[in-house]
């Protein structure tokens, strides 16, 4: 079966849908109507439907209209995504009836733009589907929020996968890249990153986060003489911007900062780790319903 794009935007999903009634209306000609668009920006969209999915999914000309066999599988999975739109709406409509009270949604950290942006849908889409739920969000450390997930003292969290515990379950959501940095202060912020090595980097104080962390992650800061502690990525920040460490920042934290050159990147391309995240649930929660709407829409959001 064709695979449909990791990631759908809202105009990928029109293209789908153009694609989908022209197959249905048997040909361009006919799907005008249904459309309310041209022949013409119809062929246009399904060129770039094809070039989106690097796939011919049918023929056009004298002959007639006719699907590929790339064009019938995709189809067939544009058929799959409506019917499990269909059963996802049916269970929101059985579950938004008898859903209120709080729901806690935690984080283990300060907030980059792409965990931003995941809450911030998965807030809206709650307050639109469940009205009665009223949403909590908070921080807390690592250790924290997993015994509020085993003790149902919040439904969900979004936090880094450094390590799995018994009762809980996990499912990866995105990884972004953690750089070392330091600030124009710091003795290294001239030096070129040619001059850079292990044993360059062991002369400087540098900053520990304090917490159990990824292998990769681990390996990174066995080669740095730990000089500090912090785990908050704007107390970690602070640090950094004080001249006094060197230290790991996620990139869409230190962008903005390396832009104004107040940092900058310490031979990035040997100086990084995976920062991966997750969403994590108790594996039998108390309130299911809540916990099973919120998992249905973070998956939705992340088709």
């Amino acid at each position: 079966m064709a695979k449909l794009p990791r990631n759908l935007s809202q105009h990928d999903i029109k293209l789908l849908r153009v694609f989908q009634t022209v197959v249905d209306c048997g040909g361009f000609t006919a799907a005008e109507t249904e459309l309310n668009i041209g022949r013409s920006t119809i062929s246009i969209y399904i060129s770039n439907l094809e070039q989106r999915l690097k796939l011919s999914l049918c023929q056009r000309g004298r002959q007639g209209f006719s699907l590929t066999q790339e064009g019938q599988a995709v189809y067939n999975a544009i058929q799959q995504l409506e019917q499990a739109h269909q059963q996802f709406s049916q269970l929101v409509a059985g579950l938004t009836d008898s859903l209120s009270g709080e729901l806690v949604i935690l984080t283990a950290d300060q907030l980059d733009q792409s965990r931003l942006g995941l809450l911030s849908k998965l807030c809206a889409a709650l307050q639109q589907q469940a009205p009665q739920l009223q949403l909590a969000l908070d921080v807390l450390p690592l250790q924290q929020i997993e015994l509020a997930l085993l003790k149902d003292q919040a439904h969900l969290a979004l936090m880094p996968g450094y390590r799995q515990i018994d009762g809980l379950q996990y499912q990866h959501v995105f990884s972004t890249p953690i750089f070392l940095c330091c600030a124009a202060t710091h003795p290294l912020f001239k030096l070129a990153d040619s001059a850079i090595n292990d044993e360059i980097l062991a002369q400087y104080p540098a900053i520990h986060p304090g917490v159990d962390i990824n292998p990769e992650g681990r390996k990174q800061l066995q080669k740095l003489q730990a000089g500090a502690r912090a785990y908050q990525f704007d107390t970690r920040l602070a640090l950094l911007l004080s001249g006094g460490y060197i230290g790991f920042l996620p990139e869409e934290i230190a962008k903005p900062y390396i832009a104004s050159r107040q940092l900058r990147y310490i031979k990035p391309a040997q100086y990084q780790y995976p920062f991966n995240q997750s969403i994590v649930t108790k594996q039998i929660p108390r309130d299911s319903a809540k916990v099973k709407l919120a998992l249905h829409i973070l998956q939705s959001l992340l088709v």
